[in-house]
């Protein structure tokens, strides 16, 4: 009982720490312009026909600072104005509803499983123009229910009343939910964190992601410790071209890294 108990306050206190790191009027400066300097970049990579822009964010591994980017830049998002929806599809280890304060019941499985509908599930102005869709239930064949025909629909309809999609979903290298979700949406944004990701992982991310035919808009990377800016050229290469990196980082433990990929769709960023 004591192991549980210890757990589950370490779990507390781990949820406390992170809901502190979502952004909100007394957050720190530079982290505030680092996410509109990320929200910029992104927007300018997205096409005007990409109408209803739905983003998949995932990363290499567990613990590089997923879900909390995922939320701190659909809050980012929102604040312009934009119509903002946030979609929790970690089906297997969600977390999103933890870090806002809201409930997770009535999420996309439900959805997805014909138990109620999207008006029903969505969660309004959780923070201003911001809705957030939960993962719901957690089922037994999550990857299976990201690719299925239901899902494309889910997404579909978002974009009918939504000017930006934000879905979050698992670490790409432990399970392939990221990946089938991708082929609903419009491209994908990999966290990174210095002294986490591996660059062997972050290749492997970035096979795995570009194998699904969809825009690989960008690589967010955390963790700088020192203020610092400047472009460069990387030398390990995509398989349809090479890296581009625009680095941009303070010593608040942020440090933000914008990889372009140029390919075919270049003319599209």
């Amino acid at each position: 009982m004591k192991l549980f108990e210890k757990k589950q306050k370490r779990l507390h206190d781990d949820s406390q720490a992170t809901m502190q790191r979502i952004l909100n009027k007394d957050s720190n400066f530079a982290v505030v312009e680092t996410y509109k300097a990320m929200r910029t970049n992104i927007m300018f990579s997205m096409t005007k026909k990409d109408h209803g822009r739905a983003i998949v964010v995932t990363s290499s591994t567990p613990g590089e600072g997923k879900t909390t980017t995922t939320i701190n830049l659909a809050i980012t998002f929102a604040q312009t104005g934009a119509r903002v929806i946030l979609v929790d599809c970690d089906l297997r280890k969600s977390r999103t509803h933890r870090y806002l304060g809201i409930e997770k019941d009535n999420g996309v499985t439900n959805i997805l499983c014909g138990f109620t509908t999207v008006e029903k599930a969505v969660k309004k102005n959780v923070r201003e123009n911001l809705d957030v869709l939960t993962a719901g239930e957690i089922p037994p064949n999550p990857a299976e229910l990201l690719q299925s025909e239901e899902f494309e629909k889910l997404i579909n309809e978002l974009k009918q009343n939504y000017d930006y999609i934000f879905v979050d979903t698992p670490p790409v290298t432990v399970v392939t939910d990221a990946a089938v979700a991708m082929k609903a949406c419009s491209g994908a944004i990999v966290i990174a964190r210095r002294d986490v990701t591996t660059f062997e992982l972050l290749d492997e991310t970035m096979e795995i992601l570009m194998n699904t035919g969809k825009k690989i808009i960008g690589v967010a990377l955390l963790g700088g410790e020192e203020a610092k800016k400047g472009y460069g050229y990387y030398k390990k290469g995509y398989k349809n071209g090479y890296k581009y990196g625009y680095k941009y980082g303070y010593k608040y433990d942020y440090r933000y890294d914008y990889r372009y990929q140029e390919d075919d769709d270049a003319e599209d960023a």
